[in-house]
């Protein structure tokens, strides 16, 4: 697979486009199929060095910190996700994300915003959760509190001032005056241009103060926050003396990665609370530039990598998605309160069979080293083994004598395809028809 690594620390030219193995993943561990991955701040600190969590000893390093994309293993001890689920993550430090398949830890990872497509959701993990611990955790925000975003046109801030709205809180931002109608039409109360007004002479107390922008920035910002208010950053140690002393909270945090915020925040994407803004994109290969041009150019959102081109959605009959609608509720009971997550439900409707995963077995079409999934009838039951080929006319069987139900033995194979570029096979005997809920058969 290819994956952006480095070698050494440096500027954007140590990113390098390599092949190397496809990840498996440990227990509790998943493996994404990566559809796009993030471009954050923090990349370039890795790269050059300056990221204490990396150093020589981690070299060679896969950069990228968030993801989009589809479960495609997981490891023994996961519940929760299956493969072929669509999902996002921000990564730990050890996992990177750009590249083709990345491994995440299972509680990092979360059920992809419904109203987003893969480009839009990898700009939202890490930015996301960054803003959410600043405003939630560590500064404590409450309905109703007043609070001042510094910087909220870019990744983190753009999220960080819809999040506080959507919590009921009052927000100031500071920003570029090529952003204000663009920081008012995301909720802000409040926004000022920082290059043409003093934050600190038009803006009435605050209880909390969230510094995206560091330096003498911060500095100003203690002399507007209530006393017992907070000013959180995610850049420099605030003054803690002069902070005690003016009786207010003053933190820097690093965010860190957590699958319940996550859905948290992709509910409320869903329920059209936050949009997510993407400035631009780039391709893997590309990568070098798209660092370049976050540190460069004025960057209003997100940028974000396109790693594997994600198969085209099919478009599904209205009348069938009604109906099966309709079938999803009828089936749970007719549950009050869920009409539009059974109509999200039904648009999942025949998208299954468009992935081509799969082909039909026969005798010398299937490599060496390819997996055969075989498929029987054991009373009124469709059963199945996994078995892998020793070479073009010989079986050699990985699981001999354990049978399973279909789902489990699409799963099991699928975790022991390893770095193999081959489709799974799979053999049909005694009269088993194949099922277009399983994918698509070539």
């Amino acid at each position: 697979m290819q994956a952006v690594r480095i070698h050494r620390f440096g500027g954007p030219e140590v990113l390098a486009i390599e092949e190397i193995d496809q990840p498996t993943p440990a227990a509790n561990e998943v493996v994404i199929k990566v559809f796009a991955a993030s471009v954050n701040p923090v990349d370039a600190k890795m790269r050059e060095g300056k990221y204490p969590v990396v150093t020589e000893k981690d070299l060679p390093y896969v950069l990228g910190r968030d993801v989009s994309g589809e479960i495609a293993a997981v490891g023994s001890g996961v519940s929760g996700v299956s493969i072929g689920d669509k999902v996002f993550a921000f990564l730990s430090p050890e996992h990177g994300g750009y590249e083709e398949f990345a491994v995440a830890n299972a509680v990092e990872v979360a059920a992809q915003p419904r109203a987003l497509d893969a480009i839009v959701a990898a700009g939202v993990p890490l930015a996301g959760i960054t803003a959410w611990q600043g405003l939630f955790d560590h500064g404590r925000l409450q309905s109703g509190q007043r609070v001042l975003i510094h910087g909220g046109a870019g990744g983190v801030g753009h999220l960080a001032i819809q999040f506080a709205k959507a919590k009921g809180a009052w927000v100031a931002t500071t920003v570029s005056s090529s952003d204000l109608d663009f920081a008012t039409d995301l909720g802000a109360n409040q926004v000022i241009d920082y290059k043409a007004e003093k934050f600190e002479e038009v803006v009435e107390p605050l209880d909390l103060v969230f510094d995206l922008i560091g330096g003498e920035t911060q500095e100003r910002s203690l002399s507007i926050i209530k006393p017992k208010g907070a000013l959180i950053s995610t850049l420099q140690e605030p003054d803690k003396s002069r902070a005690k002393k003016l009786n207010i909270r003053a933190a820097r945090y690093t965010a860190q990665p957590n699958g319940d915020q996550l859905r948290e925040i992709a509910q409320l994407i869903d329920q059209g609370k936050v949009k997510v803004v993407v400035a631009s994109t780039f391709e893997l290969r590309q990568a070098a530039e798209a660092q370049s041009a976050l540190k460069e150019q004025h960057i209003r959102g997100k940028i974000v990598l396109k790693v594997v081109e994600q198969q085209p959605k099919p478009l599904i009959d209205e009348e069938a998605r009604k109906l099966r609608a309709y079938q999803i509720w009828e089936d749970e009971g007719r549950p009050e309160g869920q009409d539009m997550e059974h109509w999200h439900r039904a648009d999942n409707i025949g998208a299954i069979a468009q992935r081509a995963d799969y082909r039909r077995y026969l005798p010398g079409i299937a490599p060496a080293g390819s997996l055969v999934i075989k498929f029987y009838t054991s009373g009124d039951r469709i059963r199945g083994y996994v078995r892998k080929m020793a070479d073009t006319g010989a079986d050699d069987t990985i699981f001999p004598g354990e049978e399973m139900e279909p789902n489990a033995a699409f799963k099991l194979a699928a975790s022991h395809k390893a770095d193999s570029n081959e489709p799974i096979f799979v053999e049909l005997v005694e009269g088993v028809e194949w099922n277009p809920k399983w994918g698509r058969l070539d």
